[in-house]
Formats: C-alpha cells, sequence, structure tokens
C-alpha cells in the first residue's frame, strides 16, 4: 500500500461492479459521490458504447470540504533508520457537478516532530515539512484528487487522479496498477478515452507531469463496423494496445516497451449473465530479446442474488521478458527489484518459458444507505516454475456510511523471493460533522542502489467535514 495510505481517504481498489465508494470520509447523507477510482473499463467487462449522446449533470452542484488531522509515525526511509514521528494534516475540497464533472484538491501533509536517526529534520522545508513528499515535479500531482470531466458511458471522458487499482482494457498490459505504491513518489495518473462509431480509443499515463507509463488501447466492435443489427453489438471485439515506460520519475529505472492484440467473442448474453472466450497475444517490443507470449481464456460477468460477480480465467504462456499484466499492482516496486527486495529490475527480468494460470474475481453487494456494502476484489497467478503472485482487496460501508473499512494485500514472488505489501484503514463517524480514522500498512523506500528498503507505519486521528448540495 502506498506511504499516504492513511490520508487518502478509503482508497476504492475495486471495478464498475462497486457502489461508489468516497475518497472522502463518511457522511451519512451525502450529497454527492465521489469515487478515487471512478468506474472504467477493467479487465473482467466488456466495453459500453452510448446508444445517445450522454446526459448534462443533474442535481446542480455539490460542495464538500474536509480536515483530516493526527500522529503518525513513519520509518526514515533509509537502510536501517528508525521511526519518526509526525503531525499529519489533510485538508481537502471538492465540487461535483453530477455524472459529467468532478473536481477535488487536497494536500497530504506530513511535519516531521520528532526526528530519529539518521537526522533529516534540517533537510525538510522550514526543518518540518518531509521533504521527500515534494522533492520532485510529479510530487505536485497528488494536489489533484480527481478531476473528472465527461462520462466514461459517453462519447467522452478525462479523468485525472492517483491510480489505486487501474487497468486498461481487459489488463492484458496494464492490470490493477498503482501509482501511489512507492513511499517518496506521489503521481496524478490520467485517462483519456473517446468512442466514435464501432471504435473506442483509451490513453492512460500513470504519471501526468513526467515521462513514466504511456499506454493506448484501440478497441474495435466488429458486430457494429458490419452490421446494424443490435443483436450483434458488443459480441466479437478486437483490441489492439501498447505500453511504453520511460523509467524518468519516482527514480531511474530500464526502459520498456510492450505490444498486444486480442480477440474476445461473446458465447451468451443474457439480462443475468455475459460468458467471453478470449484470445490474446502479446510480445517485448525492446531488450536483448523480443519475447512473445499468448493467452487462452474465459469471462464470466452477472448478478445472482443481488451480488455482482466477474470472473476471469486464464491459461497464459510467456517467459523472457514479456509476460501479461506486466503493469500491475506492485510494479512501482517491480521496477527497482521484481521480486523480494534486492533483485534485477522488471524490466531485465527473465522468466522461465513456461505455463501460468491467472484467476481473478471480483464480487459487490449492497447499495444505497440502508444497506451494508461490500466489495471483495482479488487476482491470482501461479507459474509453472513455482511462482506465485497475488493481489486481493476488501472494502465494507455500513447502512449510513457510519463505519467504513478497507484492506489490500499485494503478494509477488512467493515462493521465490516474496515481497508483501499490506495495507488497512478505517472510518467511524462519531457526530454529523466528526470521525475517527485510523490506518496501517508497509511502506519501501526505492535506494540509490537500486534495492528497496520496508518498514511500517501507522497512524490514528480525527476528521470534520462539511458538506452542501
Amino acid at each position: 500500500m502506498t506511504g499516504a495510505a492513511p490520508f487518502i481517504a478509503l482508497l476504492a481498489l475495486i471495478h464498475t461492479q462497486s457502489s461508489s465508494v468516497q475518497e472522502v470520509p463518511n457522511d451519512p447523507n451525502p450529497p454527492f459521490q465521489v469515487d478515487p477510482v471512478p468506474d472504467h473499463d477493467g479487465p473482467s467487462e466488456s466495453p459500453s458504447w452510448p446508444s445517445e449522446p450522454s446526459g448534462g449533470s443533474k442535481g446542480g452542484l455539490g460542495f464538500r470540504a474536509l480536515l483530516e488531522v493526527g500522529p503518525l509515525s513513519f520509518p526514515s526511509g533509509t537502510r536501517g533508520g528508525k521511526q519518526d514521528l509526525f503531525a499529519y494534516a489533510y485538508p481537502s475540497l471538492g465540487v461535483d457537478g453530477g455524472e459529467d464533472f468532478a473536481f477535488m484538491l487536497g494536500a497530504p501533509l506530513r511535519f516531521r516532530m520528532v526526528d530519529e536517526a539518521p537526522k533529516q529534520k534540517d533537510q525538510d522545508y522550514g526543518a518540518y515539512l518531509r521533504r521527500e513528499d515534494w522533492d520532485e515535479r510529479s510530487d505536485y500531482g497528488q494536489v489533484v484528487r480527481l478531476l473528472r470531466i465527461g462520462n466514461e458511458d459517453g462519447h467522452g471522458s478525462l479523468r485525472i487522479e492517483p491510480f489505486l487499482e487501474e487497468s486498461l482494457g481487459r489488463g492484458y498490459l496494464v492490470n490493477r496498477y498503482d501509482n501511489q505504491l512507492s513511499a517518496d513518489y506521489h503521481p496524478a495518473g490520467g485517462t483519456l478515452a473517446f468512442t466514435a462509431g464501432p471504435a473506442r480509443v483509451e490513453l492512460l499515463a500513470s504519471d501526468v507531469l513526467a515521462a513514466r507509463i504511456f499506454s493506448g488501447e484501440l478497441l474495435l466492435d466488429i458486430g457494429r463496423l458490419v452490421s446494424g443489427n443490435p443483436e450483434r453489438f458488443d459480441r466479437y471485439l478486437v483490441r489492439a494496445s501498447a505500453a511504453h515506460d520511460f523509467g524518468e520519475a519516482g527514480g531511474v529505472t530500464p526502459e520498456v516497451t510492450l505490444a498486444s492484440i486480442a480477440g474476445e467473442v461473446a458465447m451468451y448474453k443474457g439480462e443475468r449473465l455475459r460468458a467471453w472466450v478470449l484470445l490474446s497475444g502479446g510480445a517485448r517490443l525492446n531488450g536483448d530479446a523480443q519475447d512473445v507470449g499468448g493467452l487462452l481464456g474465459l469471462a464470466f460477468e452477472g448478478t445472482f442474488k443481488g451480488t455482482q460477480i466477474s470472473t476471469t480465467i486464464q491459461g497464459r504462456r510467456q517467459g523472457g521478458g514479456f509476460r501479461f499484466g506486466f503493469f500491475g499492482a506492485g510494479y512501482e516496486l517491480a521496477r527497482f527489484s521484481a521480486q523480494g527486495l534486492s533483485e534485477e529490475p522488471a524490466a531485465r527480468e527473465h522468466l522461465p518459458e513456461d505455463f501460468s494460470g491467472y484467476l481473478e474475481v471480483s464480487m459487490a453487494r449492497g447499495s444505497g444507505t440502508d444497506s451494508t456494502e461490500v466489495v471483495a476484489s482479488g487476482s491470482v497467478e501461479y507459474f509453472a516454475f513455482g511462482r506465485t503472485d497475488a493481489d486481493l482487496s476488501l472494502s465494507f460501508s455500513t447502512p449510513g456510511g457510519k463505519s467504513r473499512g478497507i484492506a489490500r494485500v499485494v503478494v509477488t514472488g512467493l515462493g521465490s523471493a516474496p515481497r508483501y505489501s499490506v495495507g488497512v484503514e478505517g472510518r467511524q463517524r462519531i457526530l454529523p460533522a466528526l470521525y475517527l480514522w485510523a490506518a496501517g500498512n508497509t511502506v519501501h523506500f526505492p535506494q540509490p542502489d537500486g534495492t528497496l528498503v520496508r518498514g511500517v507505519s501507522a497512524g490514528a486521528g480525527v476528521g470534520v467535514d462539511f458538506a452542501r448540495h
């Protein structure tokens, strides 16, 4: 989890199936919903073409302001360093204009109060504000908590925010990606999507202020291209995607270029269930060898007894310098050490050419203020040579949003050189405008020699918020 986990209230590490989980703290009668990860065409979802131009905003403008404060124990970030004590403050202000516009600013601030060895206070801004949180251009992206223009179900949309579980299309290259995982790197990512007839284009930048991951996908609906019969829409799809990491922010790492092409056929499309067959091929386009891979899978999406479920099962052949979902949940650490804390970076890691099995499941139950909302999401990939990678998340909200909680575990290299990233946080409202928060998580710090140092952060405090619609 991110080193700023307690400062981004209730990170929504979920897919489209979830009901709105707000970045802002609990409000028993929220005037508007602001998702830190708005709905997107996730790895187990079919595309959504607009049948008509999207409508305008509904319900007028909503406004929200909040402030969180509390003590925070945070590592020095150096090898052998001790824990420092910080005073944490997170002011935030948001405006929501309905379906087509939302804007939220916030500034996670850490003020060093107790400086254990090694001494770092003299390097901080004003001898208090932690320098590593604001020492490169990308860090200023964290001020934008959310900017959304347009509706992703419409003809065009723009979204800028921290990425927590971001996928491009079905995730053949960018899958469940988190750009907040490195403790000293706090970029804002951006996506731009637009639809024209049978084609949909989606562009993704992991960092809107620096040269990092840029990815794009062209999705073509063959049914719409050859026929005007709605029965053939969204049944025969072709996806072409490419991704490149320049590796020039949040630390310098080797460049990576990948590409893939995929075909998807809907075997069954009903009101409650959809079933797809997936076929894809991919390749590494730079490096010592242009390695290739293939994929065959099934995807199911449906609603059963009030629970929305999506499942993807894939058999993969990959190896060398290419693998599907290369830019995944743990990539911001893997770009320094593919596994463990001091291995080769992901761009130079050469896996055995072998098969793997991949399973991803997302479930969401409950909607509205009168029911408990629970969202679970997870993926596991097992490689035939004995390695396992996994990413699991769980979030809940009680009726009225009085209590909210979220947990995430990312495991890389289990059975080989494992690395674990764990985070948990929660909010409990005690008065209409007052709540308590608490969070704990592992944090990882890239070192000048390219290795990682792991630590633990924990904090708790109070928050106040104000909302108008």
